[in-house]
């Protein structure tokens, strides 16, 4: 049996059904503060964006739920971690926390099961974060997590942050 408390997220593929919640998390008016995109998406253009993810082998879009011990009403979808591929050594991480749940310090165990979900299935190499310099919370999460930022990247209001996690890590 698996300690929750030590790792309170499990992670599940996305799938189409999980859109409208995908869509209400990136349309979060924080969320957008701290995009590169910060218009808000339409369903039509998102379902259009959610297929082309999942038909990818280049793209690992995953749901991050959290199952509490004799939940009646099954597992609770708290956040998200898609990776992309940008060439062969190198993904590209974004991470996302429902609304109704920041604050509870999910995104570090977020991150690092994504991170061992990429290894599982992927020879990853680097992962780079592109974080807005302002966002204090996820330049600090990257950090923690042994994301070094790259030198001179703060031309566009984005820090970007590297990583190697390579298989065997974590």
């Amino acid at each position: 049996m698996t300690d929750r408390r030590a790792n309170p997220l499990r992670l599940r593929p996305a799938e189409e059904g999980d859109a409208e919640l995908l869509l209400r998390w990136r349309n979060d008016p924080v969320a957008r503060r701290w995009s590169r995109n910060t218009g808000e998406l339409a369903l039509a253009d998102h379902l259009v964006w959610l297929r082309g993810v999942l038909a990818s082998d280049d793209r690992v879009l995953l749901i991050a739920d959290e199952i509490e011990e004799n939940a009646d009403t099954g597992p609770t979808p708290v956040g998200m971690v898609r990776f992309d591929l940008l060439d062969a050594a190198e993904w590209e991480v974004s991470i996302a926390i429902a609304p109704e749940h920041r604050g509870r310090r999910l995104a570090r165990p977020l991150l690092a099961e994504g991170e061992r979900e990429l290894r599982r299935r992927r020879s990853p190499g680097t992962v780079l974060a592109t974080v807005h310099r302002d966002n204090t919370a996820s330049v600090a999460l990257f950090r923690a997590a042994g994301y070094v930022p790259e030198a001179d990247t703060d031309t566009d209001g984005f820090l970007r942050l590297r990583k190697a996690v390579v298989l065997g890590d974590g």
